[in-house]
């Protein structure tokens, strides 16, 4: 665990200094004087909280974006997101759909185009059912589609669609 506190880990502790504060004032009645050593005893406590909650929020954060691929589509199934690479500038989606829609259901076909051409730049992504897409990948990867050799993987999160 990082020893130096990040911004938001001294925003974590001073949200629980002040509200330990306010509870202490309230419950236990204590005089203007006590203030500061509750108002210390608070920043104390965040301090040593802060770390905690901060791993428990990576946590959670990891632990939702650890499993990327597999998603739900718009028709409320698991789907998983396919590149397919090398394909030729000519094909149209409908042709690629047809391709995939073989091994499984095809819910979306997404080729990739230049922003400033408008021409087609050779992959694309197919969305497609979970077991679809793990049957068209063992099946469509380095298969001749149309004189070129098709590359298909798992496709990131992280990728971007120029």
């Amino acid at each position: 665990m990082n020893r130096a506190f990040s911004g938001f880990q001294v925003v974590i502790a001073a949200v629980i200094a002040v509200v330990f504060t306010i509870i202490a004032q309230l419950f236990l009645e204590a005089p203007d004087t006590k203030m500061v050593s509750l108002l210390a005893l608070g920043t104390f406590l965040g301090g040593v909280l802060t770390p905690f909650v901060s791993f428990y929020l990576k946590q959670k954060k990891d632990t939702t974006a650890s499993n990327p691929p597999s998603k739900r589509s718009r028709k409320g199934t698991d789907s998983r997101t396919l590149y397919v690479g090398n394909l030729p500038f000519k094909v149209t989606e409908e042709e690629v759909e047809g391709v995939f829609g073989r091994y499984g259901e095809v819910y979306e076909v997404r080729l990739v185009k230049d922003r400033r051409t408008g021409r087609k730049k050779g992959y694309g992504f197919v969305e497609m059912e979970v077991t679809g897409a793990d049957l068209a990948l063992a099946k469509l990867n380095d298969k001749d589609f149309e004189g070129r050799t098709l590359k298909v993987r798992t496709a990131h999160a992280d990728q971007s669609e120029e």
